[in-house]
């Protein structure tokens, strides 16, 4: 059954329709992988092993019956714990949260499982989506399968280690400044970052409201195209959905090979500063890039130096906004105090953590009247004009290329007595969500201490079929995304 870690979600997908592989084996092949592996890993909050099988063997059944499901019936996945459902706790890995079980489903796991996936569980994170490294999670602090003594970078800390260690060939996660491309560069797997309002947001727990993005993080550029066909529907519920577009996957599988008159802008400055090892996998990509006959061309962003403190600014207001409702009275985490207001304060101080207790400290004093025009606002127009930045840039190129982080994944511990060296890790990701287009991280080599390195590429708004056909074209002229980390059981490599 080991081969079933080298096939895509499609490849699965065609075993099952053909009957030559049930859903229960293929369920209980990856439930057998979690237990044996996740133990050290610590990527999954919550499983529900029996509920996944009985779902796995309803859909055999209903096909053993002739009768027509969708493509997806019966393959595995696995969401953020941010995105509500009504049979898993969602809790953000906070304490606010802790047990927390939502009345209704999110519109993408709704979208999910009538396509027919199955839900392996629910995936750690740094505590509400507030984090680079995974390390702010109140629950436990998934590792990097790669190396244990490293981060798997953040917030979607479980999604990315979880699909590096092949603990479930997707994960459904969201990206408000690189959450989900940052985390696939540093476990050496795909993650896509839609347009805004390509993927419903209805039933996602917020960050900053007009930054968050779902998407999925999966083993190859095939995968994100094959599961986008699912999560890229309009939805009524949500009034920023955009409509339905749900032909990825087949418009991919007319990509071709070659990257022939496709105009790649590199930003300037870009390779500058990186780690020597990871510039050198970048250059090598941008070459391999080029022999496929891509052409480089430079790009300039005369306000890349404002993204982080734009991105700041505005993420941590709306975080400050966004988290006001969780005072103790309606649902979560209640300090167990008589009086009104001590309540409120004390649910508060006891349920979120540091980093997020900061952001809203952050958020709360930008937001004040007297200091609104100074930096909100600012921060706003600020935001336009980056917006023009990529309006001049795609007129010189199709798409941007680049690197995603500027090193390695990092030592647990390393970054934490800093918040500047933390935050700079989104570096070349917060521009993307202040845009509201698409990119895509795929892996294009190792770093420093063999440790992954990813590859961004970034289109424009609702380009992702521009996007997902450059990425896959160079994707499948290397071999990168079939690199499978060693994994520890009972403290013998695997």
């Amino acid at each position: 059954m080991d081969n079933i870690l080298g096939l895509t979600l499609a490849e699965l997908s065609a075993l099952l329709e053909r009957k030559e592989l049930s859903s229960r084996e293929l369920i209980a092949f990856y439930i057998d992988r979690i237990e044996r592996f996740d133990g050290k890993l610590l990527a999954y909050l919550y499983k529900d092993a029996e509920s996944a099988l009985k779902r796995a063997e309803q859909i055999d059944d209903r096909r053993a019956k002739g009768e027509k499901l969708p493509r997806s019936a019966g393959l595995p996945c696995a969401l953020k714990d941010l995105i509500v459902t009504s049979d898993m706790p969602t809790t953000c890995a906070s304490k606010m949260l802790e047990g927390f079980i939502s009345p209704f489903d999110a519109t993408a796991a709704k979208n999910m499982r009538e396509a027919g996936y199955i839900s392996l569980g629910k995936l750690n994170m740094d505590q509400y989506a507030m984090g680079s490294s995974g390390e702010s999670s109140y629950f436990q602090k998934t590792v990097n399968p790669w190396d244990y003594s490293r981060v798997p970078g953040g917030s979607s800390s479980g999604s990315a280690s979880a699909v590096a260690a092949r603990l479930t060939p997707v994960a459904i996660s969201s990206d408000t400044g690189g959450s989900i491309r940052q985390p696939a560069g540093f476990c050496g797997v795909t993650g896509l970052k839609p347009t805004y309002g390509r993927v419903s947001r209805f039933g996602v727990v917020s960050y900053a409201s007009s930054l968050d993005q779902l998407g999925p993080i999966t083993n190859s550029v095939e995968d994100a195209a094959f599961v986008m066909d699912v999560l890229g529907l309009n939805d009524p519920m949500d009034s920023t959905s955009a409509p339905s577009k749900t032909d990825f996957y087949a418009n991919l599988q007319r990509a071709g090979d070659s990257l022939k008159g496709v105009r790649l802008g590199l930003p300037e400055g870009h390779l500058s500063d990186l780690a020597p090892g990871l510039k050198a996998a970048v250059e090598n990509a941008l070459k391999d890039c080029e022999k496929l006959g891509a052409e480089i061309v430079n790009v300039d962003f005369p306000l890349a130096a404002k993204g982080l403190p734009v991105y700041q600014m505005i993420a941590n207001a709306e975080a400050a906004s966004n988290l006001a409702k969780y005072d103790g009275v309606k649902y979560g985490h209640r300090a167990n105090i008589a009086e009104l207001e001590e309540m409120y304060s004390i649910t508060r101080r006891e349920g979120f953590g540091p980093e997020v207790k900061k952001r809203i400290i952050l958020g709360t004093y930008i937001l004040l009247e007297g200091q609104y025009e100074e930096y909100y606002r600012r921060a706003m127009r600020i935001r336009r004009l980056i917006r023009k930045d990529y309006d001049a840039a795609f007129k010189k190129c199709d798409l941007i290329v680049g690197p995603v982080s500027a090193g390695v994944a990092f030592r647990f511990g390393d970054k934490t007595i800093s918040a500047m060296e933390m935050y700079l890790n989104d570096l070349f990701t917060v521009l993307l969500n202040l845009n509201g287009s698409c990119g895509i991280t795929v892996p294009c080599g190792f770093g420093e201490d063999n440790l992954p390195v990813g590859l961004q590429f970034q289109g424009d708004m609702f380009a992702e079929d521009a996007l997902l056909r450059a990425a896959h074209i160079y994707q499948q002229s290397t071999d990168w995304h079939k690199r499978i980390p060693a994994l520890l059981e009972n403290g013998v490599e695997r």
